[in-house]
């Protein structure tokens, strides 16, 4: 193109000159300006195109190179997300590959080795995650965020892996000779990131770089450590008189309930994932029955399922049992049994220390008992969110088997009352998209109630209701 470009130009100048100098004509000296104006805008022309040439050229130069630059960073991010894609999808079939080692070992042996299969094969999977979300982003929280992360302040946690450090450290799981060890901090964080964060076993594993296997022996190793250290004082159903007078007294206080309500009943169902101990027998839910004091902690707790896992039977219904071994409380000369509040619509059987709301209220007694009853189940509620908004993983459907879960959650409701008995504090925001009605259990199946404390219930029930007529301000 330049060679054709310099061609045109001299052939150019030639022209103009022989235009220029031609005087055989006899041309004057008009038509001679008329020549040079002539051979001006020939020339200014051809610059023009020369120039609009030369542009043209340099922009298709620099459109071509910025073209290819683009599709060579197309190329090379597409080759980058493929192979990430790749290392993922390993990570996801290594895993896939472990729960299924898992779940064989669980339908072979679900007695003894629930939920684990340490094999060297296992073992060796570690994730992929490039930084160490224990080890590196969690130091780096402030306190708000590791409030909202763990749902523990870090004083807090701090305590309970003191308390809980000795009975970790003596189990030999945590620091095999073959295995990375996992220390007692690291465990407890681990534990209450998942019950904090509601995310599935998978993701967990993922996050702390520990095979699956490994990360649900962590989360029963904390539990039974909880229940070992914590259990005992802080889920006990009301039995020294101390205790029974406190109770009865802040049911009254709270509602105008005669001073021998020592609990409220509560049940909810939680779904589960996982399977039964064959592969044909499905969990589609987990029946947690819980009774709850004056001041809305869990005191007793009972978890069952469909499946023959755990007890049938409702909670309290049948005697003797240690509420209905439970001294009777003196109101206006009368000795009346301690009774719990049967949740509504369940069918739960009318017993003397088993009350519940009058079906079709007539007198406004029965109203003024209904009323009392309903404002105590409005607190279950309320109780239940607390705990479902503090443990998210409540909330979730459980991608665990049974005995698994029913260890985790008899975990939970300790670590929640402990936490509730410090003042710890409960972010709103944690329960916003916690819905409590989702969770409603279907009722038991009715039964004929041939008991001869039927009738006794009836009576007992009656005069209580009477009593808060006649106590009502």
């Amino acid at each position: 193109m330049d060679k054709g470009l310099k061609l045109i130009n001299s052939e150019l100048n030639d022209a103009l000159y022989k235009l220029l100098n031609d005087d055989s004509a006899g041309a004057d000296s008009a038509l001679q300006e008329r020549k040079q104006k002539i051979a001006m805008l020939i020339k200014v022309h051809v610059r023009h195109v020369q120039q609009t040439v030369i542009t043209n050229r340099r922009r298709r130069q620099q459109k071509s190179r910025r073209r290819l630059k683009q599709l060579r960073s197309f190329f090379m991010q597409q080759m980058m997300e493929l192979q990430s894609r790749y290392l993922h999808m390993f990570a996801m079939l290594r895993m896939k590959h472990a729960q299924l080692d898992n779940t064989h070992t669980d339908n072979t042996q679900p007695d003894t080795h629930d939920d684990l299969n340490l094999d060297n094969s296992e073992s060796e999977f570690v994730g992929v995650s490039q930084t160490q979300f224990w080890e590196d982003t969690i130091p780096q929280y402030n306190d708000e965020e590791f409030l909202n992360s763990l749902h523990v302040t870090r004083s807090t946690f701090k305590s309970l892996c003191g308390q809980l450090a000795p009975t970790l450290r003596s189990v030999p799981e945590l620091a095999a000779p073959h295995l990375d060890r996992i220390s007692a901090e690291k465990c407890v964080g681990l534990a209450l990131y998942f019950l904090a964060s509601g995310e599935r076993i998978s993701i967990i594993a993922e996050q702390f770089a520990l095979p699956r296997a490994r990360t649900i022996k962590c989360l029963k190793v904390f539990c039974n450590a909880v229940m070992t250290n914590l259990g005992k004082a802080l889920r006990l159903l009301p039995q020294s008189e101390a205790d029974c007078v406190n109770v009865v007294a802040g049911f009254q206080r709270e509602c105008n309930m005669p001073a021998a309500l020592v609990g409220v009943l509560g049940v909810c169902c939680i779904p589960l994932r996982g399977k039964g101990k064959s592969d044909a027998e499905f969990v589609p839910m987990l029946r947690m029955e819980f009774l709850l004091d004056d001041r809305m902690l869990f005191r007793e707790l009972q978890l069952s399922n469909g499946n023959g896992n755990g007890p049938k039977a409702p909670m309290f219904a049948e005697p003797p049992n240690p509420l209905s071994q439970l001294p009777a409380r003196c109101i206006n000369r009368r000795m009346v049994p301690a009774f719990v509040l049967a949740p509504v619509n369940q069918n739960y059987p009318m017993r003397p220390w088993l009350l519940q709301q009058f079906s079709d209220p007539v007198a406004p007694h029965e109203y003024d008992f209904n009323e009392v009853a309903d404002h105590l189940h409005e607190l279950s509620d309320c109780a239940l969110h607390r705990l479902m908004s503090r443990w998210r993983f409540l909330s979730q459907p459980l991608d665990i088997s049974f005995q698994t879960a029913s260890c985790i959650i008899t975990a939970a409701t300790v670590l929640h009352n402990l936490l509730e008995e410090l003042s710890e504090p409960h972010m709103l925001e944690w329960g916003n998209t916690v819905d409590v009605s989702r969770f409603r259990s279907p009722p038991i199946a009715p039964r004929r109630d041939t008991s001869e404390d039927l009738n006794r219930a009836v009576e007992v029930r009656d005069f209580l209701a009477r009593t808060i007529s006649s106590t009502e301000m």
